[in-house]
């Protein structure tokens, strides 16, 4: 196993246990806990007020973070309060205690803070998991499948246009609440339950014979006519043609 392989086994261990990141202020001890998607509506508009430079935050994560501190220390240090927050309804609306988790960073260095800002600013690492275990390969393959389906096997679908169908609905059908998908469970543990759970995606026979081996479709024998001339008009269609 190669190293990026292994930080992804690393990274992927992380999002499962949902292990926090510890840091300590002083004599005290705070967690940045796995963020969750009732945090990120609360954070959006924190972030929006940063005017981070996407470009400066890929190449280089901790100056770019040294700069919002410099330029936006109070918004920095609600932000980090707010991933210091345990996972739940209750600790996320308590208004007492967010205050005083951001009053003890109040005496935190700007540089230490600039650290906590680079892990929280580039903690999502869905995409590159998504990428790197496979699962977007998974997702064209079944784009394909579903492009070969006929238009007129009579299912039409709907909906699914705004985070409550597109992401709560369906978690809620696997059997999640409402308070794991919104307070409990982290945002980066249930897109990748969604994005890997098994789909199957049923292909009549003609319809799997116009999809690639690779893609989940059959295989032609050219010794058989009738396939032989199946395959000889698919390639036309593409083209090209086939010398007898």
């Amino acid at each position: 196993m190669d190293d990026n392989a292994k930080d992804m086994e690393y990274e992927l261990a992380d999002i499962i246990t949902e292990r926090p990141h510890e840091f300590t202020v002083g004599r005290k001890h705070h967690r940045l806990y796995p963020v969750t998607l009732a945090k990120i509506y609360m954070l959006r508009r924190y972030i929006e007020g940063l005017s981070i430079n996407p470009e400066h935050l890929r190449v280089s994560p901790y100056l770019e973070a040294l700069r919002l501190v410099e330029e936006h220390a109070e918004l920095c240090r609600d932000i980090i309060a707010i991933h210091a927050t345990p996972n739940t309804y209750r600790d996320l609306y308590c208004r007492q205690n967010m205050v005083m988790r951001r009053n003890a960073l109040s005496g935190i260095r700007k540089e230490d803070m600039a650290t906590l800002m680079m892990i929280v600013l580039t903690a999502d690492k869905t995409e590159l998991l998504m990428e790197g275990l496979g699962i977007n390969k998974e997702h064209e393959r079944m784009r394909k499948a579903l492009e070969r389906k006929d238009k007129n096997d009579g299912n039409i679908t709907y909906g699914g246009v705004t985070v409550f169908g597109s992401f709560i609905a369906p978690l809620k059908e696997m059997g999640y609440t409402d308070n794991e998908i919104l307070f409990e469970k982290g945002y980066t543990f249930l897109r990748l339950m969604l994005a890997d759970k098994v789909t199957t995606v049923y292909l009549t026979d003609e319809e799997r014979e116009n999809l690639s081996i690779e893609d989940g479709g059959t295989l032609i024998d050219g010794n058989n006519p009738e396939s032989f001339e199946h395959l000889k008009e698919f390639v036309k269609g593409h083209g090209l043609t086939i010398n007898d």
